[in-house]
């Protein structure tokens, strides 16, 4: 007898391989692909390019400084008024008339007219004529300029029409010996021996005041 009589017989006339169907999977089964990123610029190709970016920046302000200095800074002699003592500095272009105190040994011109330089202009017998150019900035400062009547101060020929620059005085032709506050024609109030006078007069509303310088021979 069989030791398992509950058991089944076997099923007659199967194959003996028979299987479960497959199924048939997606070959490219799993998880959904995010779509494809950019490629982005390299670490090193960025910061070429903002090397390059910091390159062009700085260009760009050189640039605007370049083209200030090419303007200049502004003229001071723009800013001076009647009876304001003065300094020359420069020459040509660069030309310019800066405001000094009038009791400064430097100090060799007064203003006493300002005006605007558009070419034709002249200033009174005994003044000389001064023009500072202000290219890029429209017309030139015009002034007319009398010698700062201070006693001391040196000069050669006073009567240029161009303002005579300051001498060393051991070597200049005349020095300031006297003055005196009041413009004199007729009588001079210099002393005897006087080598040259000049007489400077107000323009009345004027800060430039009226003058009488005497001249010595050194």
């Amino acid at each position: 007898m069989s030791e398992n009589p509950g058991a089944p017989f076997p099923p007659q006339n199967v194959p003996q391989q028979q299987q479960w169907p497959q199924q048939q999977w997606p070959q490219h089964q799993g998880w959904p692909q995010q779509p494809p990123k950019k490629k982005g610029l390299s670490t090193k190709v960025k910061v070429l390019l903002l090397v390059a970016a910091l390159v062009v920046d700085a260009g760009g302000i050189g640039f605007i400084f370049v083209m200030k200095a090419a303007a200049g800074p502004e003229k001071q002699a723009k800013a001076l008024t009647e009876g304001d003592c003065v300094v020359l500095t420069g020459s040509g272009k660069e030309a310019d008339a800066v405001k000094t105190p009038c009791d400064s040994p430097q100090a060799p011109y007064a203003v006493s007219l300002t005006g605007v330089d558009k070419g034709d202009w002249n200033c009174k017998d005994g003044f000389y004529k001064y023009a500072v150019p202000r290219p890029v900035r429209g017309d030139g400062v015009a002034l007319c300029l009398a010698i700062n009547a201070k006693v001391g101060l040196c000069f050669d020929d006073i009567e240029t029409k161009t303002p005579p620059p300051l001498k060393d005085c051991g070597s200049a032709r005349l020095r300031i010996s006297e003055v005196f506050p009041k413009m004199s024609v007729v009588n001079s109030p210099c002393a005897e021996g006087t080598a040259e006078v000049i007489s400077y007069a107000s323009y009345g509303t004027s800060q430039f005041k009226s003058a009488t310088i005497c001249f010595v021979k050194p």
